[in-house]
């Protein structure tokens, strides 16, 4: 019997896909439509959440799995969660130099070597960064300030000036970096207005004009100076003088008039005085005007002011006077200049008995104290030290100088410099 075999079949084998040609190509397309759906779900999910939180009107598809996915993501749904605002930091204020400012520490003595023997002072001012000033001593029975003394503030040398007087003593003198003027003046009043060129001190002075009745202060800016005068038993005049030439005109005319005893002040090539108004005030009296004029030109230009005016200064942007006669009643004002014909005062302190204006400030003087007040920041501030008694003396570039009257058995002259703005 013949054995039979039975053939053995032989499935087909599977091939896997990655061992297929196509298998890799067909991975990468799954990976990219992944991930485009990914992209897809985040830009939904972001434009969804923006609406909610930030209220951005972001439209969205209106059916679909889009749609789902948006519903539940919508603000009536979810927790609106309010962000937190941004506060954009304040920065800090540089505080102003004069709240640090000390006066023991900033105050200054004029000291003078023993040997020149002066121990009383008058009429400082400063010019080219040192001090001008008036000194003297007892001659006869009488107090003369005979020399001019120049003072250098940082290193406290003294120079005496080659100039001496001819009649009695230096009165108001000033100076800039091309005159010195001074009143050369009598013992029983009156005297002479003289000037040197600075630095030509030899030989004698330039004769300006005889003064007969009282001592006027003397202004100088540039070439010319200015004075009142009084030149008759009710009237007073008002005075320029041009230096070079010596040609001195009679500006104005006080006829018992209170304005002829106010000083008339010049600051770059503008005069300015007090004179009376054409209005009147609720109690009948004259209002006051300031009068203006350039030194170049002949017109002469009023500013109505509702306050009387006395010694008004300026420093081209602002106007300074008192509405009294340097009393304790004294009331000090300050204006802005305008194109307008009226200036708007405003009060800066009662009980002013002095005040000297400075470009950055205005100096003034309440009951022995010395202030400044200054232009830019509107505030006044205090500058001699406490328990010292104080009379305000003069001001320039950047400077006040006082005398401290807290004892009278000598001249003790003190200045201090403002710190800048």
């Amino acid at each position: 019997m013949k054995k039979r075999f039975r053939r053995k079949k032989y499935s087909r084998r599977r091939r896997s896909l990655s061992a297929s040609n196509w298998g890799p190509v067909i991975k990468l397309l799954l990976c990219v439509l992944g991930g485009l759906a990914l992209i897809a779900f985040l830009t939904l999910f972001t434009m969804v959440m923006l609406e909610a939180v930030f209220h951005v009107d972001t439209p969205l598809p209106p059916d679909g799995i889009v749609a789902k996915v948006a519903k539940m993501f919508t603000k009536d749904d979810i927790l609106v969660v309010t962000p937190t605002p941004y506060y954009t930091p304040i920065p800090t204020e540089t505080p102003h130099p004069m709240t640090s400012y000390n006066p023991e520490e900033a105050e200054k003595e004029v000291v003078l070597p023993p040997d020149l023997q002066y121990y009383w002072f008058g009429d400082p001012m400063f010019s080219g960064g040192r001090m001008l000033f008036s000194a003297g001593r007892i001659v006869g029975d009488n107090v003369r300030m005979c020399a001019l003394l120049e003072y250098d503030p940082e290193t406290g040398a003294v120079t005496e000036l080659p100039v001496k007087p001819r009649n009695a003593h230096f009165i108001y003198p000033v100076c800039n970096d091309q005159w010195l003027v001074y009143l050369d003046g009598e013992i029983k009043g009156g005297g002479d207005i003289c000037a040197y060129r600075r630095g030509e001190y030899s030989g004698d002075p330039v004769f300006v004009k005889k003064v007969y009745v009282g001592q006027p202060e003397i202004r100088l800016d540039g070439h010319y100076i200015s004075w009142i005068e009084r030149t008759g038993t009710a009237r007073d005049k008002l005075y320029v003088c041009d230096l070079e030439t010596l040609e001195t005109t009679v500006v104005a005319m006080f006829t018992s008039s209170s304005y002829g005893t106010s000083a008339p002040y010049m600051k770059d090539g503008t005069l300015i005085w007090a004179s009376e108004g054409t209005e009147r005030y609720e109690d009948g009296r004259m209002t006051s005007v300031i009068k203006h004029i350039s030194l170049d030109s002949s017109g002469i230009r009023d500013y109505s002011v509702s306050t009387y005016v006395h010694d008004p200064e300026t420093n081209g942007r602002w106007f300074a006077w008192i509405d009294a006669h340097h009393s304790e009643n004294s009331t000090l004002y300050i204006a802005e200049a305008s194109d307008s014909a009226a200036l708007e005062p405003i009060e800066i302190a009662q009980g002013v008995v002095d005040f000297i204006m400075d470009d950055r400030f205005v100096a003034y003087s309440v009951d022995e104290v010395i202030y400044v007040y200054l232009f830019n920041s509107g505030e006044s501030y205090r500058i001699t030290p406490e328990r010292e008694l104080a009379q305000l003396l003069g001001a320039s570039e950047g400077y006040v100088i006082w005398m401290d009257v807290t004892t009278r058995e000598r001249d003790v002259m003190k200045f201090a410099k403002i710190p800048a703005d």
